[in-house]
């Protein structure tokens, strides 16, 4: 079989190789993402402040200052984090992930535009080729909103993006969920491997 040949039975067939290539590099910078960030510790169990029931309903002044004292170490300890300065830690590793995320978020609808996609799996039925359409663009999409978001809240150090970015990770959760159902079949799989 020609070179030429195999070309034209992979792209009727499955996709191209470096649309696989880009598939497989996003999961795996998105798998390491979620596991550094759910790692990141800003607070940690020391900064909470007591309770009731550790103060023993103490209000006095001396509780106060202890509450100004760990307030002020957690402060510290979020300085830390600084992304600037210091030596490469989570929180930095967890901002380059997050750039490298929106970076193929961005690349990836390109790639499709120029490369194109295959036809659609005689296995899949209608519906569930409008869920796979409707999840991949919405992972797309999500993969643009989630870091973008998060360099948002970090950047501008305001916790009013908090919720946005909380939110597009429960959207791509949920998005994530439907395309693993729609996909997790063998002669869907093998189309990407």
């Amino acid at each position: 079989m020609s070179d030429t040949t195999a070309s034209a039975e992979e792209t009727v067939r499955g996709y191209r190789w470096s649309q696989k290539a880009m598939h497989w590099l996003t999961v795996a910078a998105v798998a390491a993402q979620l596991a550094v960030g759910y790692n990141l510790d800003l607070d940690g169990p020391d900064c909470d402040p007591p309770g009731e029931e550790r103060s023993g309903g103490d209000t006095s002044d001396a509780f106060e200052d202890r509450l100004d004292r760990l307030e002020d170490a957690c402060e510290a300890r979020a300085g830390d984090y600084d992304l600037v300065g210091g030596s490469f830690d989570l929180a930095e590793l967890h901002l380059a992930l997050g750039l490298a995320v929106l970076v193929l978020g961005v690349l990836r609808p390109l790639l499709r535009k120029v490369a194109g996609l295959p036809p659609w799996s005689e296995h899949l039925s209608a519906g569930q080729r409008r869920l796979a359409g409707l999840t991949e663009k919405s992972l797309m999409l999500l993969l643009v909103v989630v870091p973008l978001s998060g360099i948002l809240l970090i950047g501008t150090g305001d916790d009013s993006w908090l919720p946005l970015h909380i939110g597009a990770h429960v959207a791509f959760f949920a998005a994530l969920a439907a395309h693993l159902v729609t996909n997790l079949r063998p002669a869907i799989l093998r189309r990407m491997l």
